[in-house]
């Protein structure tokens, strides 16, 4: 096949099929169970705490409480997920992508779910209920932040994904700390930078003598750092959406509990299988 059909070194029908099956199957089946499916059925496929069917603990995760709470989890998982299908893309790691969205989808909101009722058990004097996606959208942020790391490890080197991968994970915690804090501390704020300024001089002495040395190198090398801006963007916003000031809205609690062992899990799923799997 000609070079000018690929992308990123696959067919462009490849990723046409993919892209439906990740993007437009998986949110079809959500819209499709919210809109389409009887409130009874619906109902019988939430977490109930106080009596719980182990098949539950799966089905909780593709049903929503209202059309906001389910246009927020399309749009985030869509968002996420497409993003790290084209760094896994770029990265050479297509089927490391199917192996790791796999487990996000089935694994992990079973892995929240059971953690989150061991937890809540006998906390609430009612028996509370579970439903949702947002805790597989929040892994889906932690495999993009994962992808994004593989990505530069491979284009450049694994100190260069080091370095680049604490910066984003310093600017993720001062977002998260400016959503919660009180009163800033402008000693923490210091050192955050501080850290953020070290982590980026210590990428700048690892790529020292492969900076570009002329305007269009200096031009590549920028369009190189889009991908790093939008991943930033996306998990910034990802962490002002998933753990909000309020964690109450219009009578539903928000479970950022989940949020947490949703993004954590993400991140162990995508990092445990991605020495597994090749290509």
């Amino acid at each position: 096949m000609n070079e000018d059909e690929r992308v990123f070194g696959y067919s462009r029908r490849t990723v046409v099929l993919d892209l439906l099956a990740v993007a437009a199957v998986v949110p079809a089946l959500l819209i499709g169970l919210h809109l389409l499916v009887p409130d009874g059925v619906r109902t019988a496929l939430v977490l109930q705490h106080g009596d719980p069917d182990p098949l539950e603990f799966l089905t909780a995760a593709y049903v929503h409480s209202s059309v906001p709470h389910l246009r927020n989890n399309v749009t985030g998982y869509v968002a996420a997920i497409v993003m790290a299908y084209l760094l896994c893309l770029e990265a050479g790691r297509r089927r490391w992508f199917l192996a790791t969205l796999g487990v996000v989808l089935v694994v992990v909101p079973v892995f929240v779910n059971l953690v989150s009722y061991v937890t809540f058990a006998g906390a609430f004097p009612a028996a509370p209920s579970t439903r949702g996606f947002s805790a597989v959208v929040a892994a889906t942020g932690g495999f993009v932040y994962v992808s994004l790391l593989v990505l530069l490890r491979t284009a450049y080197s694994k100190e260069t994904a080091t370095f680049a991968g604490a910066v984003i994970f310093l600017i993720l915690l001062v977002t998260f700390y400016f959503l919660h804090a009180s009163v800033v501390e402008p000693l923490l704020l210091a050192g955050a930078s501080a850290s953020a300024l070290l982590c980026l001089a210590a990428l700048a002495v690892s790529v020292r003598g492969r900076l570009p040395r002329d305007r269009s190198g200096w031009t590549r090398l920028g369009a190189e750092s889009v991908p790093v801006v939008l991943v930033t963007a996306l998990l910034v916003a990802f962490v002002i959406g998933l753990f909000p000031q309020r964690v109450v809205v219009d009578g539903m609690v928000i479970n950022i509990y989940a949020h947490w062992l949703g993004l954590v899990g993400g991140v162990a799923a995508s990092v445990l299988l991605e020495p597994l799997v090749a290509g």
